[in-house]
This record gives C-alpha cells, sequence and structure tokens, in this order.
C-alpha cells in the first residue's frame, strides 16, 4: 500500500480565535490540512480549555455540536465528547502538544520556539473515502505510529474531524529528571 507524508506548517500558535479561523479558511482545505488544524486546537484546548474550545467547535463536524447559547455561535461540543477531552488530556497535557514536530519526551514536548508549528500527517492510497470523506493518520512525537483522524469535508469546502479518538490516548510521558537527595 502506498503512503504518502505531508507536512502541514501552521504558523505560530494562534493567539486569538481570529487568527485560528484565517488558518482553518487557507489550511483545512484538505483532509492533511483539516486534520493539523484539529491536531492544534486540540493543543490550544489543552494550554487553556476556555480559549481552546471554540478552536475545536470550528475543527469539527457540524453533527457532533449542540445548541449553547454561551457557545460560539451558539454551537458547542457534545458534553459527551467534551468529558472526553476532560478525562483523556486535561491531566496530560503534553498529549496534544506531541502531534506538533520537534516536540519529544525529552524536552517534555514544549512547542518549537521561534519556528512554525508543523504537524506531519501521512494519507493511504485507501484515505479517501469518496469526494467528502477521508481518513488520514497523524504523527505523534511520543508514539511509535501515526494515528487516525476521520474527517468530512463540509458545504463550505474545510475538512472537519468526525472521529479522532486515537489522539485522545497517551503517549510517552515526559522525561523527568530524577534527584536523589538521599
Amino acid at each position: 500500500m502506498s503512503t504518502l507524508e505531508h507536512a502541514v506548517s501552521l504558523g505560530t500558535l494562534p493567539s486569538t480565535l481570529e487568527e485560528f479561523l484565517a488558518l482553518r479558511d487557507r489550511v483545512a482545505r484538505t483532509p492533511e490540512g483539516g486534520a493539523a488544524m484539529f491536531a492544534l486546537a486540540l493543543v490550544c484546548w489543552a494550554r487553556d480549555t476556555a480559549v481552546g474550545e471554540p478552536y475545536i467547535t470550528v475543527s469539527i463536524a457540524a453533527k457532533l455540536l449542540d445548541d449553547d447559547p454561551a457557545g460560539y455561535k451558539g454551537k458547542r461540543p457534545r458534553r459527551a465528547l467534551q468529558q472526553n477531552l476532560r478525562d483523556r488530556l486535561a491531566a496530560k497535557t503534553y498529549t496534544a502538544r506531541s502531534y506538533i514536530q520537534e516536540t519529544s519526551p525529552s524536552n517534555g514536548y514544549a512547542l518549537p520556539a521561534g519556528a512554525p508549528l508543523v504537524v506531519r500527517v501521512r494519507q493511504q492510497r485507501d484515505s479517501l473515502q469518496g469526494d467528502d470523506k477521508a481518513r488520514v493518520f497523524v504523527h505523534s512525537t511520543g508514539a511509535d505510529s501515526p494515528r487516525p483522524v476521520s474527517l468530512e469535508r463540509n458545504d463550505k469546502g474545510f475538512w472537519k474531524a468526525v472521529e479522532w479518538s486515537s489522539l485522545e490516548v497517551g503517549v510517552r510521558p515526559p522525561v523527568s529528571a530524577q534527584s536523589d537527595d538521599l
């Protein structure tokens, strides 16, 4: 089976939702770009859940959103999805950062300073499932194999995540210096 690797360059970490949306509008026109934007949304959510929730909202398919007047444009990820994020990523925020290249267990999954954020995505021969569905694999610097993300293209032409549970699974923990002061 042939594969095709993509390095999706995302620039610097967006500081506002408007910056995130502008980046999404440029990058999420391909399945690989949609997967990279979702990975970036996870990084932003792990950094600050209140700031990152709208990033998740605009990175996932509309069918995974519930009405909520307090959400972005009256929408918010379903409660079960929010709970999964809290259960799986809140205590191990480094898991989300592991999808950014140049991070590693040895550097505590620190985002690269002064360099563009890059997400590596693998597309396989059977990744495209028709014109509006795809399954690609996102590389993690803390795991031995890339992890699948299923996406669908919306009516605006943006690829959005519909299934990503493997991205929430743990990775190798950050290396911490051992202190022996006995």
